[in-house]
């Protein structure tokens, strides 16, 4: 019977290490991830801001009062409404738009779309400045692709906007990129379907990191079914 016992314990044991070995094993892949990931993300940030720097000496060149009354009228015109900050729509969406050099408008479009009423807002911007444009000689200065981060106060977002609008936090519970990350890893072997929900919302927040595209493509790749639903 203390054979029996002895035996028994063992094999607890042996299952007790091989559970400490496999948390180990996913704690040391998630950091290995989580550097990669932060490491993309500070040579695409350095990107982004250097491709701001140019967008701005665009608008300074071409908008009647340079980039700072770019913003002013945005922010004017834009709205951030409570139902978008509410259900936690956090993202980069992109403004893309001709003005022709003689200051008349051109074609707009939205690349990443938050939603409906956000993105109308900014289309009814974009119609507001009419007549603010400067004339140019040079073709290279009719095209604009602008990047809008909508954000709630302290929420935590690799995202990065050449405008940026912040909500004030009132109490919702929205998750940082942290958490859709960790999301992601976890469930990514699992619950295929919850993991490409969390990378799409990585996406929604930034569209310029090539790393989450790459990572639903190889998803969608691995499980296929998934697509469909």
């Amino acid at each position: 019977m203390t054979r029996l016992i002895d035996e028994v314990v063992k094999k607890l044991e042996i299952k007790v290490q091989m559970s400490k070995l496999r948390i180990i094993l996913f704690l040391i892949v998630l950091l290995t991830q989580s550097s990669r990931l932060m490491a993309q993300s500070s040579e695409l940030s350095k990107t982004l801001l250097e491709n701001n720097k140019i967008i701005k000496t665009m608008l300074d060149y071409r908008y009647k009062g340079g980039s700072g009354a770019f913003e002013r009228d945005f922010f004017f015109y834009v709205d951030y409404n409570q139902i978008s900050r509410q259900s936690c729509t956090v993202g980069t969406t992109i403004m893309v738009f001709d003005v022709h050099c003689d200051g008349s408008l051109g074609e707009f479009s939205i690349i990443n779309p938050l939603n409906d009423y956000i993105s109308s807002q900014l289309q009814k911007f974009f119609i507001m400045t009419k007549d603010k444009w400067n004339e140019c000689n040079n073709s290279d200065y009719e095209y604009f692709e602008i990047p809008i981060l909508f954000t709630i106060e302290g929420l935590q977002t690799e995202a990065i906007g050449f405008i940026t609008n912040y909500a004030d936090k009132e109490g919702y519970p929205c998750k940082g990129d942290n958490y859709y990350h960790e999301e992601f890893e976890r469930l990514k072997k699992r619950r295929p379907e919850k993991a490409l929900k969390a990378l799409e919302e990585l996406i929604r927040r930034n569209p310029y990191n090539e790393l989450y595209i790459n990572e639903k493509e190889n998803l969608l790749k691995d499980f296929p079914k998934i697509r469909k639903k």
